[in-house]
């Protein structure tokens, strides 16, 4: 027995004789297979049993609509998909069912509007009703609410009128106007025949900066707007971005004491995107081109330079070559020191005295003195 679970019991009631409608206590039926066991005692020893008809019904959907349209438009008859539902379930569940309800709120509703909405179904007593393990036919109905536009009414698109041209250098990227569109009011004939209204015109001449003014309509005399609004347009403008090449002498940076480098090449062609006017007004000494040499000792590298640009919205597009060749060797120190005296024949008085006869006319003798000659080598020279 105590190796028994609740896996060797079946327990089972037959409901074929079981009346509709009235509730009917029913034995239920133990059983187990494993033999020579004996069924002392059971709890409960029977189960009552409803047995209802199942049917259906269809369930009209009703619309709660709130709020309104848009001044200067009205709203038609709403289109309910579908119109009812079909509940199937248990006879005594589904009798009390009365309607499906569906709420919705217009909120200044200028166009036609569809709406999704879960229904709410409620009994015949006005109260909410579960509809939990019943079968409905949709779980959700599409509302469609037509909205038109009143006589003498309008919505007519705002068209932007700019004049002129940004600062140069510079262009217009976009505009955007908010609101894109505005309701009129006017006689029929009038609102008819007008396609689209204008603002004032917008001068955007010398602009290099985007700017977002508040505007004005132009409009036909005899019409006017349906309700206040405030129109803005956001204006974009954005200097042109090009390229733009410099040849630029490289700097190193961090080489130890004692040591010297040679870099090759020495001069780097770098390329730089951003505004055009930012690229335009810089100067000498606002594009660098730096070698770090920070804890390299004697040898052969290839390095990367660095190219430093002023944040201005510029940035390195390239730099050629993209790796420099530098050789660092131990600077040597050289000291010469040479002393070298000439030594001359001991004349009298170190006095060479030399006459010159030439024809028949002899020259003035020539004393020249000589004193020793000392040669000093130069300062020592640093290499």
């Amino acid at each position: 027995v105590t190796t028994l679970s609740a896996n060797d019991f079946s327990a089972t009631v037959d409901i074929s004789q079981v009346p509709f409608g009235t509730e009917t206590a029913v034995p239920i039926i133990v059983q187990f297979n494993e033999p020579g066991l004996t069924l002392l005692n059971q709890s409960p020893q029977e189960v009552t049993v409803l047995l209802e008809e199942q049917i259906s019904r269809d369930i009209p959907v009703t619309l709660d609509l709130r709020g309104s349209v848009a001044q200067g438009h009205s709203a038609g008859e709403p289109l309910i998909d579908p119109p009812a539902i079909t509940v199937t379930g248990a006879a005594s569940r589904v009798n009390e069912l009365n309607t499906a309800r569906v709420t919705l709120f217009l909120n200044n509703e200028r166009e036609t509007t569809v709406r999704n909405a879960q229904p709410i179904y409620y009994d015949k007593q006005g109260r909410v009703a579960s509809v939990s393990n019943l079968t409905l036919s949709h779980d959700q109905v599409e509302v469609t609410i037509p909205v038109d536009e009143s006589a003498g009414y309008a919505e007519k698109l705002i068209n932007v009128n700019l004049v002129g041209e940004p600062a140069p250098g510079y262009r217009l990227l976009s505009y955007t106007i908010d609101p894109p569109s505005v309701l009129l009011e006017g006689s029929p004939s009038q609102i008819k025949n007008i396609t689209t209204v204008s603002t004032e015109p917008i001068d955007i001449t010398g602009l290099n900066s985007s700017i977002n003014p508040q505007v004005t309509l132009e409009l036909p005399t005899g019409v006017s707007l349906a309700e206040t609004a405030e129109i803005f347009v956001e204006i974009v403008i954005e200097p042109f971005f090009t390229t733009a090449s410099y040849n630029r002498q490289v700097e190193l940076q961090g080489l130890g004491e004692g040591l010297e480098a040679i870099v090759t090449p020495d001069t780097v062609r770098v390329v730089l995107f951003g505004p055009l006017p930012v690229l335009d007004s810089l100067l000498e000494n606002e594009v660098q081109v730096t070698v770090d040499l920070f804890e390299l000792q004697e040898g052969i590298y290839s390095v990367e330079p660095t190219v430093l640009v002023p944040d201005r919205g510029i940035e390195a597009r390239s730099v050629q070559p993209a790796n420099l060749t530098v050789e660092i060797t131990r600077v040597v120190p050289i000291t010469a020191a040479i002393t070298t005296t000439l030594h001359l024949p001991n004349w009298d008085d170190n006095v060479i005295t030399n006459t010159t006869t030439t024809g028949s006319h002899s020259s003035f003798p020539t004393r020249i003195n000589l004193q020793p000659l000392t040669a000093v080598a130069p300062p020592t020279i640093k290499l």
